[in-house]
């Protein structure tokens, strides 16, 4: 039986949203008929999510341009990598799994090396990124967190061949000097440069579009539900205190039984 798999860009870029469609349809296609992918982004927000308060933005447009949407999906996967805060929130409002790239990534990570580090875009998202493994549970395995010199938008607006210059320089410095066993591509606009760089550093490197999508159909193969025992307890209808003009964060709210 089919499944579909709602893969979300939290920010606006077409760009990126097409160089993420490509890993995560040559992803789905190993799974054959049983994973149906479809790729989209935020309809407003921000181009680009370069640090905690374009993220904050982010999540906002990401839920409502989800919420709608649920009831057609089997699971949903945030193309950010971060601990996106639009995760936990989707997993109140559903009991589908629901998780982003960067947790994807460490979880394929873990079995193929002692170590990983992720190389990210700027140093502006080192910290952020150390608090969200730290977050994830995974900090005892990361041995550093670097960067490459660029925004986000440059990861699909320069050159590809200038893009994977700075990445592999990056990486190098993480295998040789931090002992990395693993190298993480930390940004969704880095999706299918893993081979080019894996065949430069002789690591193993993980493309974590490719790795959601395969984390999210193993969920699904097995059967996996979001808990509601606790922290992800459904929402509670609670529509007159709730005053946004976004119909689908409303309705998450019980707005249309109100009606």
């Amino acid at each position: 039986m089919t499944r579909k798999l709602l893969v979300v860009n939290p920010n606006t870029s077409q760009k990126m949203t097409n160089t993420i469609a490509q890993s995560v349809e040559a992803a789905s296609s190993v799974f054959g008929d049983f994973i149906q992918s479809t790729t989209v982004c935020a309809d407003k927000g921000v181009e680009s999510v370069e640090g905690a308060f374009d993220e904050a933005i982010s999540t906002y447009w990401t839920l409502e341009k989800v919420l709608p949407l649920l009831d057609q999906y089997d699971a949903i996967l945030i193309a950010c990598f971060s601990n996106h805060a639009s995760v936990k929130a989707l997993r109140e409002a559903t009991n589908k799994p629901v998780l982003h790239v960067m947790e994807a990534a460490i979880l394929q990570a873990c079995p193929l090396g002692a170590t990983f580090s992720i190389v990210t875009d700027s140093d502006h998202w080192r910290p952020l990124l150390e608090e969200g493994v730290r977050d994830l549970g995974a900090h005892d395995k990361l041995a550093s967190v670097r960067d490459a010199g660029m925004t986000a938008l440059d990861t699909v607006s320069l050159a590809r061949e200038e893009v994977v210059r700075r990445l592999v320089e990056a990486s190098r410095v993480a295998v040789q000097e931090d002992k990395a066993e693993v190298i993480l591509l930390g940004c969704a606009g880095m999706a299918g440069l893993k081979e080019t760089i894996s065949s430069q550093l002789g690591v193993p490197v993980i493309d974590a579009v490719m790795a959601g999508v395969c984390v999210a159909a193993g969920l699904l193969a097995s059967g996996g539900l979001t808990s509601k025992r606790a922290m992800y307890t459904q929402l509670e209808p609670r529509p007159n205190e709730v005053n946004v003009p976004e119909p689908g964060i409303m309705a998450a709210y019980g707005a249309n039984a109100a009606q």
